[in-house]
């Protein structure tokens, strides 16, 4: 029928009486808002199947109560969407349901509006006849049937989608121009409506309906979070609709992640940033970053997360092509994050079972992981070669390898002596062959005759504009590690090399009070290295069984960092424009860990942990002491009688780590120095590889050129060291380098004063004309 006809035969039915009432069946929302906008008078009243005296709040309609009142009242009434409701019952409901309405008595005029319900509509005339006359079919283009997805409450879908609250809402969605899919958040599920003429689907599940936002979730394990933290992120999607926006506006851009992560110590509390951070790299990776990329695939959850940061590399032989990026990368991202203390302990217990490779595996990032360098170094350091250890720690532990750089004393004897002592020392070790150069020097003190007494040196200093530090216990054996420093910090440092009066105690080795304190700077005293060698201070001490190795060494290198970084702010301030450093004794760590010593009764105690003993005129000096005024001073590794043994270093004797002592003069240089190198008899250039020829009568040789005076100027080059003699304007030259003869480019550090200040300068040496091999 035409809509109207439709409406004759409406208003046909509302003038008679005593009748049933009207179905009229509408096809599409247009339709039905022609026939209610008609009839939208104040003699008529419409009711929908959903109003709130109907039906409750995510509930089916009481249709009981709905057919009770339209028996009862008078009046014209058009009711909805009770079809529209049945559809989720099923055909035989539906059915059932529109014969009863067909079936009851009213007091007044009922107009039943179905939609889109002919077929059944027609099946019903077909088995009775007599309703025929109370049914009537618009005619009109069938609208769409729009799906559902039910959905829990709070998921929040999609915004792109008509959601409603409750399933009371969907009769007037589908009679109304909603489309597509309806999703409605309900209690009710998918098997509560198992005949369901409509198409209805189920995201209950956060995660699932994440996956149909953006199918990357389904690269992120369900597992990863709870239904809680799905839910939440849900929620975020609605401001930023996909993983790729929503990881960038919560840790940062998602394709940088390997930079984002330094962003995670001030998140650190925050366990979603960490849960967003990782399943962006689980999505997006990290594009330059191998190591990210490595932990992030055998990463299963957010929690695993920080500790496979620590525990990946171990995947790795040290011999592996890339370990050294991807160590590089860990101890980077290591620091970024904060080197959590909980991992940190445990991964120091387990990189143990790595046995002598552990080494390669540990940084210098934290305490915990430096004393475990030390640990290893006691257990495995005899199979380690040295030149490999040394290369090894200039990359795990620079500090330490700085340490152990060797200092050139101009002496063999302090040459070999002190780096063999360093990497004792270092190892916890002491080696038979060092013992016997010990037990010779005990006797043979060779230190008298190479070095002065420190008050002579003391008198030949410079003390102008000058700020000195007593350095108390700050041996020979810091040389190289400060020197090392003094080149970052743009130090120059001139070293004095001497000793201390015996016994090498501070109160007899303060001679240069006087001479160096002034009225406008008086000495500033730097005990701390003292406190911790002879005091233990700092919870240093040997006599503990969990303490017996040189941890102390880590804090005693630090706080040198922190001395020689202050004075470069004072020289750089211009707060004085020289700093002098110098040390009263020196202290032996070996003679600590010596532990076959021998205990030398003297008629007085021992004092000084042993190291020394006030003379008596009945004792006879034992051939390993040395006359030291009223004192005897032991020059080997024994012990007098009657002192307690020392726990961390000890000082008092006349070893050669406890004499010898170094006065430092520092000064700033504030602009880089510039060096070039040239042969004897060429001016400078700045530009290109100089070139020097050799043969056999003709030595190599070269000239250096500084932007600033210098002292003492040496150079090394292929392993051999070679001084330098001043001439003028900043030239020296190094007249004979007897050992390189081959022709080859060569690298040339440049030290002035024991300084490096320059670095692998190309050297090109060439053969002179062949005319020399003919005539011999």
């Amino acid at each position: 029928m035409t809509i109207d006809a439709v409406f004759k035969k409406i208003d046909r039915y509302l003038k008679k009486e005593n009748i049933g009432p009207l179905v009229v069946d509408v096809q599409n929302s247009e339709d039905l808002d022609a026939v209610v906008t008609h009839y939208n008078l104040p003699q008529n009243e419409f009711i929908c199947a959903s109003d709130t005296r109907f039906c409750k709040a995510d509930e089916f309609p009481d249709m009981a109560s709905l057919m009770n009142f339209l028996g009862n009242e008078t009046g014209n009434y058009f009711v909805q969407e009770v079809s529209s409701f049945f559809r989720l019952k099923g055909e035989t409901e539906l059915k059932q349901m529109l014969m009863e309405f067909l079936s009851m008595s009213s007091a007044g005029h009922v107009v039943i509006f179905t939609y889109q319900c002919n077929s059944f509509l027609t099946s019903i005339i077909r088995n009775d006849r007599r309703l025929d006359n109370r049914i009537c079919v618009i005619d009109g283009v069938h609208a769409d049937i729009p799906k559902l997805v039910f959905t829990a409450k709070d998921v929040n879908f999609c915004k792109t989608n008509a959601i409603t609250c409750g399933i009371d809402k969907i009769a007037k969605l589908v009679e109304s121009s909603a489309k597509g899919v309806i999703v409605i958040e309900t209690g009710k599920n998918k098997s509560n409506f198992p005949s369901s003429l409509y198409s209805i689907s189920e995201m209950i599940d956060p995660y699932e309906i994440l996956c149909s936002k953006d199918s990357l979730t389904t690269h992120i394990p369900k597992a990863f979070a709870s239904s809680e933290d799905w839910k939440y992120v849900l929620s975020e999607f609605q401001s930023y609709p996909s993983w790729k926006q929503l990881i960038s506006a919560k840790v940062g851009n998602a394709h940088s992640l390997d930079i984002v992560i330094s962003n995670y110590k001030n998140n650190r509390s925050d366990k979603r940033w960490l849960w967003f951070y990782f399943v962006g790299l689980k999505l997006f990776g990290s594009a330059s970053d191998i190591y990210l990329n490595a932990v992030t695939k055998k990463t299963n959850s957010p929690e695993e997360f920080i500790r496979n940061l620590f525990r990946t590399l171990l995947d790795y032989e040290p011999t592996d092509q890339n370990f050294a990026f991807l160590y590089e990368s860990r101890k980077t991202i290591l620091n970024a994050i904060g080197n959590p203390i909980d991992e940190i302990v445990r991964y120091c217990k387990i990189v143990l079972s790595m046995e002598e490779k552990a080494i390669f595996y540990l940084t210098d990032n934290t305490l915990q992981e430096r004393e475990m360098i030390f640990r290893i170094l006691d257990k495995y350091g005899l199979e380690y070669d040295r030149t490999t250890l040394m290369e090894t720690l200039a990359n795990i532990y620079p500090s330490l390898h700085e340490y152990l750089l060797p200092y050139r004393f101009k002496n063999d004897l302090l040459n070999e002596y002190f780096q063999e002592y360093k990497y004792q020392k270092v190892i916890n070790k002491i080696f038979p062959e060092f013992m016997e150069v010990v037990e010779n020097q005990a006797v043979a003190r060779d230190y008298n005759a190479i070095l002065q007494p420190r008050s002579a040196v003391i008198e030949s200093i410079d003390t102008l504009d000058a700020q000195t530090f007593f350095t108390d216990a700050m041996g020979v054996e810091y040389l190289g590690y400060i020197m090392s420093k003094c080149q970052s910090l743009h130090l120059m440092a001139k070293v004095h090399v001497c000793r201390s009066e015996l016994p090498s105690i501070t109160s007899r080795n303060k001679d240069f009070w006087d001479v160096l304190s002034t009225a406008q700077y008086p000495i500033i005293t730097f005990n701390k290295l003292d406190k911790i060698k002879h005091h233990g201070e700092e919870g240093y001490d040997y006599s503990r069984a969990d303490r017996k190795l040189p941890f102390h060494l880590i804090r005693e290198l630090q706080l040198i960092d922190d001395l020689l970084e202050n004075i470069k702010i004072d020289l750089a301030s211009g707060t004085y424009k020289k700093a002098i450093l110098v040390a009263d004794h020196g202290a032996s760590r070996l003679a600590v860990i010596h532990e076959t010593e021998n205990l030398v009764k003297m008629e007085s105690n021992g004092q000084h942990s042993g190291r020394c003993c006030p003379k008596s005129d009945v004792d006879v000096k034992p051939d390993n002491a040395t006359d030291a005024d009223d004192f005897w001073a032991l020059a080997n590794y024994d012990r007098f009688k009657g002192s307690r043994k020392a726990n961390v270093e000890v000082h008092g004797g006349a070893t050669l780590e406890e004499v010898v002592v170094p006065i430092i003069e520092l000064t700033y240089f504030a602009e880089a120095v510039e060096i070039r190198i040239m042969p004897v008899d060429a001016t400078v250039t700045f530009s290109g590889t100089p070139e020097i020829l050799v043969s056999f009568r003709k030595k190599a040789a070269i000239k250096i050129f500084s932007t600033q005076k210098l002292m003492d100027v040496s150079i090394q080059i292929d392993g051999h060291v070679y001084d330098a003699k001043a001439v003028d304007n900043n030239f020296y030259i190094v007249e004979s380098m007897p050992e390189i003869r081959r022709a080859k480019t060569y690298e040339v550090d440049v030290y002035a004063c024991g300084n490096k200040v320059a670095s692998a300068l190309p050297l090109r040496v060439k053969k002179e004309s062949g005319s020399e091999k003919s005539i011999l």
